[in-house]
């Protein structure tokens, strides 16, 4: 007997994972409508003409693909001009469905907005600003900025609530979407645990070990995120350089990922003569960076700004201690001295000293990725979070009733 469907919701996303890029927020909008399809719910994603060769195979969401105008600039005024034109189109194409509740990702709501204000939509909006870096920037960015951060003040004012993946985000929303705090709710993304721990593979492992030479490396320090200023990679070689001459002589620290900063790193490596402690991996495919988490000794992100954090969420899964920046949704999930170590973001000294504390004690580091697995299954998991969603989505359905 074929399950009924409870209710219809359409997605407007700017990406997703599959067609566009590979960051967090687009992995959170795919993992999210395919739990939702499991937990009986229509869902439709309305977003951008895909940037890459893919095919859409995705059993029980559809897709639907927005296309406006786009002036020919790139960089912030790309997304100044021309998202928020986009959000008009996907706007459209999500009023001519019938759909009970429409949930937005940052500005993509701004659209959908200006229908409600017009009464001509009525589904109720949830939107989730998906952090606020882009309130917290430099004064020349945020006068820059200022078109965009309009628009999305704008689409709050018509959200029937509106999704904070984490504590302080909770905050953020009301002083910079200028919305009453009571209308926010506290929904972390989430991480399919089981399936981060099938990609575990004994043999995979192996195979690292030998290519990587790995096998007399301790500890092995590891690290995700794109190559960029802002991810802190050149403060976490400042941090290994003070404390170089306190660690055992065969450590190491894996770094994966690409961007545009990897000159910039190589030349800082050379620099402290860490040719033989660092290796930067590059981009590499699932099974290999779930079982790269595996042999890790420690887990360290030294982010200056950072989102929700799902790298974060998956060292996690695989049971590790970490090291993190007091940014974003990390401080949601690291438990002082519990599951690891929280630092100010950008302080090479104090990151230093936490590293050295995380190693001291072989039997605690174990301790600890025991709780950081705890808090993956019991806070972060999509079992838990979906609940949440769907929860929220039945409170604003009466709410939102004439």
């Amino acid at each position: 007997m074929k399950a009924e469907i409870k209710m219809h919701v359409a997605f407007i996303s700017r990406a997703v994972f599959g067609l566009h890029g590979y960051g967090g927020m687009e992995r959170h909008v795919l993992e999210l409508a395919r739990h939702l399809a499991r937990a009986q719910t229509r869902v439709t994603i309305v977003t951008m003409p895909p940037t890459r060769d893919a095919q859409w195979h995705e059993p029980g969401i559809d897709l639907k693909i927005a296309r406006a105008a786009r002036l020919p600039v790139r960089g912030v005024p790309d997304r100044v001009l021309n998202y928020p034109r986009w959000s008009q189109a996907a706007a459209r194409i999500v009023a001519a469905l019938p759909v009970d509740l429409v949930h937005a990702q940052g500005v993509g709501g701004f659209g959908y907005a200006q229908l409600l204000a017009k009464r001509t939509a009525h589904a109720p909006l949830v939107i989730n600003p998906q952090g606020m870096e882009e309130f917290k920037t430099t004064p020349a960015k945020r006068v820059a900025y200022a078109p965009l951060h309009a628009a999305a003040r704008y689409a709050a004012q018509y959200a029937h609530a509106l999704i904070a993946a984490d504590t302080l985000t909770v905050n953020d929303i009301p002083r910079f979407l200028r919305v009453a705090p009571e209308r926010v709710v506290l929904i972390p993304n989430g991480i399919d645990v089981d399936a981060a721990r099938n990609w575990v593979s004994i043999d995979v492992q192996r195979g690292l070990i030998q290519r990587l030479q790995l096998s007399q490396r301790q500890p092995l320090l590891l690290s995700v995120g794109r190559l960029e200023q802002n991810k802190g990679f050149g403060v976490m070689l400042d941090a290994l350089a003070r404390i170089r001459s306190f660690l055992p002589s065969k450590w190491l620290w894996l770094l994966v990922g690409e961007g545009p900063e990897r000159a910039t790193l190589q030349a800082q490596i050379r620099k402290y003569q860490f040719r033989d402690h660092v290796r930067l991996l590059g981009n590499v495919d699932e099974i290999t960076l779930h079982n790269l988490y595996e042999l890790a000794t420690l887990f360290v992100h030294p982010t200056l700004f950072e989102g929700s954090s799902l790298v974060t969420l998956e060292a996690m899964c695989h049971a590790r201690p970490l090291v993190g920046t007091q940014v974003g949704g990390i401080p949601d999930k690291i438990a002082r001295g519990q599951n690891g170590y929280l630092v100010p973001p950008g302080d090479a000294q104090a990151l230093a000293d936490k590293i050295l504390l995380a190693l001291r004690d072989q039997n605690k580091l174990r301790a600890m990725g025991a709780v950081s697995y705890q808090i993956a299954r019991e806070r972060f998991d999509w079992r838990v979070v979906i609940h949440q969603t769907l929860d929220l989505y039945r409170a604003v359905l009466p709410a939102a009733a004439p």
